[in-house]
């Protein structure tokens, strides 16, 4: 394949084939547990379809042919002439998996992998019809056969069969005659199903061999009109190549088809001499083909969805030749006055298009950088109007710090995506999952159109993922234990994101086994984890929390889902390096949730400044409990850690001028500010030596040969122009949890 495409079209292809590979990968899930759902059948269909045309378009021949045939399999499934069983799906679903390898490669300008044979061999298997008995037991009723009728009318699929038989035996010497009905309806529009199956020609739907094709193939039953005549198969495919605008045939050619169709299908019009289509013609129809919903319907049985071959050969000469003016002698040449009608309700959606415009993520990340600066200036410009007697100089520090807000706001909405986009890939994961486990599960998402920020997406991606594998591998029991604990054999996993405030919460919920802290400290115990004595004096929460130590895991087996006691731990470091908390929540017998919290944002971060000694230092207010001034004389020792007495309950305390300035590691202190902080369900108090004030800051990544400094998790500007730290909690904890100051 070559991508020698223009690079916006292929850059159309790529969005919009995306987010529908997205969204057949949660309707293939759905589609097992409603098998008969004929509206999700048909979206699936379309969805294959489309992804095709568009790669067709493009000429990537490996990704037309899988969907192709994945588009036949779900055409068989919707005549029902197929059920829906695992087999199906399982084929279906890896098919899927080609499908997004091959996108991947386009996406990335690398040569495209076609699917294997025998992935091809099980699809072409499943496009075939079942046997007879099968299908009649699942057809309610037999479909009327198509013969003459008043309005003259074939089927979609009829129609779609026509096309493909002509393609498929256009190299034949000899082409078989197919009829077309012209009988005359009430209207003169081409359908958007119409005009849809014309182009399939243009996409590439008849570019593989006739054996592939097997409803393809069989030939269309004639069907009578009044006044019909016989055009051949060749005379047609010129019609449709001149509908395409190719115009690569000779004149002669399109004048012996058109002298071949009764005048009542072809109006005068077609006597004029250009052959081209027009480019405000083809507008219309292109508005017409995705779907803008201002065409009219073709007049008949609107009920069984007929499709009249009459307003397709008068479409056909309006777009060959269309006429300046009606003609006197004829009046079937109205069609011409019809799709100039037509044309300004197609206009209407052409400039509500207009008003979206795409725009490069990385010029998104360069505005917000410039917006960021422009915060530290706000802050800086706060604090010395604070200090000036001018009125005015006040006011107008106090207008720009409303409108550096607004702005703020504004650009970070530009950067929002909603969770739906990391939630999506969920369902088939706990499909999968449970087949290979051999357990029954239902996947439950709440809050999908929950927006945040779209680096924060990508990065909740990874955790998400090992959490609801934990879910399901631990959590969930099997359908057995679950019938013996007197539960339904299905379990359910809760998958939900909520706003709250300027954080986002997220929760992984189940109904299963839940977890028992006498088992956990046991674990902790016979791994090393901690001593016995210790084990013995956790609460059940923080048991829970074992969950997350390194190397830490309830199985007794090493499997490719679970086992090694690493998914937890990446889990809790990532979302600490997010500057966000987690927390777990446990009832033995009746399931487990887990529930993360993360800021809205990475760029901007809302932060407690502090002092120690001439040095600015801030923690991220997320983390803050609390503050109070303590008389350090009033401190306790606990097994040789001081701690300090908050409602009845001592916790750690550490001075973090000793750990952060090296001169002050044996200096007194008699007094100062205790900053109580909170990490998932840990609380410790820091001494510092002055607090100057919650502050928005906009976090700088530490140069080179700072970065993995242990506490430390970027630099900024603070309002006074200097340069302050920005600490990292849970890495400051772990520090002092080595070390006994």
């Amino acid at each position: 394949m070559s991508f020698g495409a223009d690079e916006e079209i292929l850059q159309d292809f790529l969005v919009e084939a995306g987010e529908i590979l997205e969204q057949l990968s949660e309707q293939l899930v759905e589609l097992e547990s409603r098998p008969d759902d004929a509206d999700l059948l048909n979206a699936i269909f379309r969805g294959f379809h489309t992804v095709k045309g568009g790669a067709g378009f493009l000429q990537l021949n490996e990704l037309v042919e899988c969907c192709h045939i994945a588009e036949n399999v779900f055409d068989i499934l919707r005549k029902g002439e197929r059920r829906v069983d695992s087999e199906l799906m399982d084929v279906v679903l890896e098919a899927l998996d080609a499908v997004n390898g091959m996108f991947s490669e386009v996406r990335e300008r690398a040569p495209v992998t076609a699917a294997t044979a025998e992935l091809l061999a099980a699809l072409a298997r499943l496009a075939e019809p079942q046997s007879a008995d099968e299908v009649a037991a699942l057809a309610p009723a037999p479909e009327a056969p198509v013969v003459a009728s008043d309005s003259g009318d074939i089927t979609d699929n009829e129609f779609e069969q026509l096309l493909d038989s002509l393609n498929a035996v256009k190299a034949q010497a000899e082409a078989p005659v197919v009829q077309a009905p012209v009988a005359a309806t009430g209207s003169d529009e081409i359908s958007d199903a119409e005009f849809e199956s014309l182009l399939d020609q243009l996409h590439g739907k008849g570019q593989f061999a006739v054996d592939n094709l097997p409803a393809a193939a069989e030939p269309v039953a004639p069907v009578v009109a009044s006044e019909s005549s016989d055009i051949t198969d060749d005379e047609f495919e010129a019609l449709l190549d001149q509908l395409h605008g190719k115009g690569n045939f000779a004149v002669e050619a399109l004048e012996s088809a058109l002298a071949s169709v009764p005048a009542a299908a072809v109006p005068e019009a077609a006597a004029v001499g250009s052959d081209l289509i027009s480019d405000h013609e083809f507008e219309s129809l292109l508005d017409e083909l995705h779907g803008k919903g201002k065409f009219s319907h073709v007049a008949g049985n609107a009920e069984t969805a007929a499709v009249s071959a009459a307003p397709v050969a008068a479409a056909a000469a309006n777009v060959v030749a269309p006429a300046p003016a009606p003609a006197a002698k004829a009046p079937v040449a109205k069609p011409a006055p019809a799709r100039a009608q037509s044309a300004p309700p197609a206009e209407k959606p052409a400039s509500e298009a207009e008003t979206t415009v795409r725009v490069d993520t990385a010029r998104l990340d360069e505005i917000m950088n410039m917006v960021g600066e422009l915060v530290l200036v706000r802050n800086r410009l706060v604090r010395l109007g604070l200090n000036s007697g001018d009125e005015a100089m006040s006011k107008a520090v106090s207008n720009l710090d409303v409108v550096t807000a607004d702005l703020q706001t504004a650009v970070m909405k530009t950067r929002m995506q909603p969770i739906k986009k990391v939630f999506g890939r969920f369902p088939r994961l706990v499909r999968d999952l449970a087949r290979q486990l051999k357990k029954e599960i239902n996947l439950e998402l709440v809050g999908e159109e929950t927006d945040l920020d779209k680096n924060l997406v990508e990065a909740l991606a990874d955790p998400l993922v090992h959490l609801v594998r934990n879910a399901v591998d631990h959590g969930i029991e099997s359908p057995q234990e679950r019938e013996d604990a007197g539960k339904s054999r299905g379990g359910k996993v809760v998958l939900a994101a909520e706003q709250e405030g300027d954080h986002i919460l997220l929760s992984i919920s189940d109904d299963g086994k839940g977890m028992d802290p006498n088992v956990l400290r046991a674990i902790a115990v016979k791994r090393g984890v901690m001593d016995k004595d210790a084990a013995e004096r956790l609460s059940d929460t923080e048991c829970y929390n074992l969950i997350f130590a390194p190397g830490f895991s309830t199985k007794t087996e090493i499997s490719d889902v679970s086992g090694r006691g690493v998914g937890m731990d990446v889990v809790k470091t990532k979302i600490s390096q997010l500057n966000g908390s987690i927390n777990i929540y446990s009832t033995k017998g009746q399931g487990s949730k887990i529930v993360i919290k993360v800021p809205l944002t990475l760029a901007i971060m809302p932060t407690l400044m502090v002092m120690l000694g001439n040095q600015a230092f801030a923690f991220p207010l997320v983390n803050v409990n609390e503050i109070f001034h303590l008389d350090l004389s009033r401190t306790n020792v606990v097994d040789g850690q001081e701690v300090v007495i908050v409602r009845d309950k001592a916790l750690p305390l550490f001075y973090l001028k000793r750990w952060l300035v090296a001169s002050a590691a044996h200096e007194e202190q008699r007094e100062g500010h205790v900053v109580i902080l909170s990490v998932g369900t840990q609380r410790i108090g820091f001494v510092v030596d002055q607090l100057v004030g919650q502050e928005e800051v906009v976090i700088k990544p530490l140069g080179k040969m700072l970065q993995g400094t242990p506490g430390m998790s970027g630099a900024t500007i603070t309002g006074d122009g200097r340069i302050a730290l920005i600490l990292d909690v849970p890495s400051m904890l772990k520090r002092y949890a080595t070390r006994r100051i």
